[in-house]
């Protein structure tokens, strides 16, 4: 199975990538706010309702087509080297788009339940025992889920299943468990006001974690489609 040649982008197309980038970083600050609220609101039983609304932001990045670096991830088994480039870019206008909603939250009646509750839940996993490997296994979850997430649009239906339901349900599991996605995080770094080497740290591990998780299995679907092909295609290739 051939990996993707480059494809080169025009100025136009770049644009418009970056714009459907920072709406995704848009739509999963607005879901983070909800869910920021909820569990401010609501305790305990707040988690699972801000789960549910969080889920909100990946059902729109996937019904509009926006570009979502943790989606992305997926296709890193076939996009090839010369296409990485997409991906530091996704999430750099990813993270400008929770900026914009972190600034607009601040500046609404809700902003102080939000503001203390993301400060309280980043301040407890920073200073959580063994806060790196529990960081980056989380976000290995996370990968996994947002994989299973993104591509259920297209294997779900082959099954017979509801691809609404396959994009929601492992969205809702990993806010639910709290697990470490690099870009949603972002809109708590923000809202803590700090800088240092331990959030550098944090995020990067995030964002290496959400790697790992998120070409698990499209690295092993990869390989069983490859074992399935004709040994004469094989050698073709």
């Amino acid at each position: 199975m051939k990996l993707k040649k480059f494809e080169k982008m025009t100025k136009t197309e770049l644009l418009v990538f970056c714009l459907m980038a920072i709406s995704s970083g848009v739509v999963i600050g607005i879901g983070g706010v909800s869910s920021l609220l909820a569990i401010s609101l609501l305790g305990a039983a707040g988690r699972l309702v801000g789960a549910t609304l969080f889920s909100l932001g990946i059902y729109a990045i996937v019904a509009y087509e926006m570009r979502l670096f943790t989606g992305m991830i997926a296709d890193i088994p076939t996009l090839g080297l010369k296409n990485c480039w997409r991906l530091p870019v996704c999430f750099l206008c990813n993270i400008l788009g929770v900026a914009i909603v972190a600034l607009l939250a601040y500046y609404t009646p809700v902003s102080e339940q939000v503001v203390a509750q993301a400060k309280a839940l980043i301040g407890g996993k920073l200073a959580a025992e063994n806060w790196a490997i529990k960081s980056f296994c989380s976000a290995v979850l996370c990968g996994v889920l947002i994989t299973i997430s993104v591509k259920s649009v297209k294997f779900a239906p082959q099954k017979g299943l509801s691809s609404t339901v396959g994009v929601i349900l492992p969205i809702i599991v990993f806010a639910f468990c709290g697990f470490d996605h690099s870009v949603a995080n972002m809109l708590y770094f923000y809202y803590l006001g700090e800088c240092s080497w331990k959030i550098v740290g944090y995020i990067l591990l995030s964002i290496l974690g959400n790697i790992v998780g998120g070409v698990a299995l499209p690295t092993i679907t990869l390989i069983k489609a490859r074992a399935q092909q004709p040994k004469e295609e094989q050698a073709a290739e």
